[in-house]
């Protein structure tokens, strides 16, 4: 489990962690789709070498759904 209220201090405490993002769609030409070039640099002018998630927060509600 997580702490509680600790990304709520963390935002606040540190408010330009908090970005809005820019997010390219698809494009759909005479019924094709097509896809975002992922190659274009990054919309929103910020690069990133590494992403971490939370596993514990995707995988712990699959094991333990709210509706049991």
């Amino acid at each position: 489990m997580g702490v509680p209220a600790f990304y709520r201090w963390l935002s606040q405490k540190y408010p330009k962690i908090v970005q809005d993002v820019i997010e390219e769609v698809h494009e759909t030409v005479n019924g094709v789709d097509i896809p975002v070039n992922t190659a274009d640099p990054n919309p929103n002018g910020v690069e990133f070498d590494n992403l971490y998630l939370d596993m514990n927060g995707i995988i712990h509600p699959c094991f333990h759904p709210e509706d049991r």
